[in-house]
């Protein structure tokens, strides 16, 4: 990828490796999901089929500023990844927000998304970075059900793991 691809990222995010405006973190969550959702979206489908109805819980060791970047900062030694696992409301409160403020926090929105998507058509997806930034919302479900239901079975039923790792690096 040629350097005028990645220049507006790094300028977004500047030498402090920070978001100066608001809007960035949202534009930069945006392209990050528009870069993993193909991976997540079978995924949640399947396991929705299988434990039911629930979210993603995207995390990364990386700050926001990090994963926004198309290619990683110099300075970055690691290679940039996500941890996505797919939880029911009664995993999230039994092993996740239970010791957790920040998450904690956001349950009640939590609940609320996962009672009103439909998961036919979106995905519901709580994201964490090393920032301590979260964040919430409901997904458009890309590819459509149809095809996640059949990528899903094809990827993710005979998978003991419980989460997907995924190296944004080599995506």
């Amino acid at each position: 990828m040629g350097h005028k691809h990645t220049c507006p990222n790094y300028k977004r995010v500047g030498h402090e490796m920070t978001f100066a405006v608001e809007e960035d973190k949202h534009d930069a969550k945006t392209e990050l999901y528009g870069r993993i959702r193909f991976y997540i979206c079978p995924y949640a489908v399947h396991q929705s089929l299988t434990v039911g109805k629930g979210f993603l819980f995207v995390q990364s060791e990386c700050t926001l500023a990090e994963v926004s970047l198309l290619l990683p900062h110099p300075s970055q030694k690691e290679m940039r990844s996500v941890v996505v696992h797919f939880l029911t409301m009664g995993e999230y409160d039994s092993e996740v927000c239970k010791d957790d403020f920040e998450l904690a926090e956001v349950r009640t929105m939590l609940q609320e998304a996962v009672d009103a998507y439909d998961e036919t058509t979106n995905v519901v997806v709580l994201m964490r970075f090393r920032c301590g930034h979260v964040a919430l919302g409901i997904a458009v479900l890309v590819p459509d059900y149809g095809i996640c239901k059949s990528l899903g079975k094809e990827y993710y039923q005979n998978s003991t793991a419980g989460a997907l790792q995924l190296n944004l690096d080599d995506i």
